[in-house]
């Protein structure tokens, strides 16, 4: 396997790959290629006759253009965006939850957005029903945008839901920066161009680095896999984060591994026994525990198994704890339990502080049950072994 490796580091092509990728990217150094809210930010500026990037209405002309060919829009067709004032039309973000509204005097259209994630259970029925009783005296388009352009599950959303793949998007705003390219701004057309190299690399799959990639794979492939088995994965590097952000709340860290964050106030770290021996490796008897895993996270406050006078004490203690709850488990002992069902893999967490934002409203909303517990783990400290 060494020399497996050997001869990918030696590979010329390797060093391709990566002045490829090493092409500075404004998206790529803000690491939000795949997340499905910055996509929509950018696709509703670019949409928004009135904003900064001084195209007017050319990418959206374009854009209804294509949702204005399907058979679908039955009151307008392509032929007829070019007589119709856009200069007016507003563009909305979230509006109802719905991702993009454009609102134009005449129709609205709403937009659907879907890089990565699959549909909510009813989500775009919903989202029909709301824009038909918000604007009953305008005419509606309704577009599920996705990677390629996949229709909608139900055959009910099927019949009013317009398929529309990201190949669409590439496609108009390259001719856009064809067509114009000699009045738009230079900043602008930078903005542009490394969204365009975002679509293409990340997004379409369709760059050069994709087929040196596939070449180096097909030439390199045990190396490779090798490599792919050792790689970090999103769970450890949220675990820094978590464990990071309890430290930045003023606990201190005990044992800990990649599913668990364990923590004690820094008045109980010196006092609590180190008595649980068929527990976890530091041997604590008790510990504020933040379960998470892929699916969800819960803050626990756990008993180790170990000496049982001291197990003794903590039920006691545990049993008071203001909304507490009957312990579960014979060995393992949780008093208190705050699950939060959340997914820790979705592209909103690959943002560090939105990580950051949800384990610090996890801890804060169970301060007083820390801070109670604490108080009477202080006040026993004498009837420890």
């Amino acid at each position: 396997m060494k020399e497996e490796l050997s001869r990918l580091v030696r590979d010329p092509e390797l060093e391709k790959l990566g002045l490829s990728l090493n092409t500075p990217n404004l998206f790529g150094i803000l690491k939000i290629t795949n997340n499905e809210l910055r996509h929509s930010n950018f696709l509703a500026w670019l949409l928004t006759p009135t904003e900064s990037h001084n195209l007017g209405s050319l990418f959206l002309k374009w854009f209804l253009k294509e949702v204005f060919s399907y058979d679908l829009i039955n009151w307008a067709s392509e032929f007829t965006v070019d007589s119709k004032n856009l200069t007016n039309v507003q563009v909305h973000r979230e509006w109802k939850h719905i991702d993009i509204l454009i609102e134009h005097d005449e129709f609205v259209i709403a937009i659907e957005n879907k890089v990565r994630s699959g549909e909510g259970l009813n989500q775009l029925s919903r989202y029909l029903t709301r824009i038909k009783e918000h604007f009953p005296n305008k005419k509606h388009g309704f577009v599920f945008l996705t990677l390629y352009g996949q229709s909608p599950e139900s055959e009910s959303d099927q019949a009013d839901y317009i398929p529309i793949g990201y190949d669409t998007i590439k496609t108009r705003i390259e001719i856009v920066l064809d067509v114009y390219k000699d009045s738009i701004s230079d900043k602008v057309k930078f903005y542009i161009e490394d969204y365009l190299l975002l679509l293409n690399r990340e997004i379409m799959k369709e760059h050069e680095s994709i087929d040196l990639a596939r070449e180096l794979y097909k030439n390199h492939k045990n190396a490779i896999d090798f490599i792919l088995e050792h790689k970090p994965d999103r769970i450890a590097e949220i675990r820094e984060v978590i464990e990071r952000t309890i430290t930045h709340h003023g606990y201190e860290l005990q044992t800990c591994n990649k599913y668990y964050a364990r923590f004690l106030t820094k008045k109980l770290s010196g006092i609590i026994p180190k008595t649980g021996h068929y527990g976890w490796k530091g041997e604590e008897s008790f510990l504020f525990e933040l379960e998470y895993y892929e699916k969800g996270i819960s803050l626990k406050f756990v008993i180790s198994p170990g000496n049982e006078h001291n197990r003794s004490v903590f039920k006691e203690i545990g049993k008071t704890i203001p909304n507490g709850r009957k312990p579960t488990g014979k060995k393992w002992l949780t008093y208190y339990s705050a699950p939060k069902k959340v997914n820790l893999l979705n592209d909103k967490y690959e943002d560090e502080e939105e990580v950051v934002k949800l384990i610090s409203k996890i801890l804060e909303d169970s301060e007083e049950a820390i801070k109670f517990m604490e108080a009477n783990i202080l006040n026993r400290v004498q009837d420890f072994e």
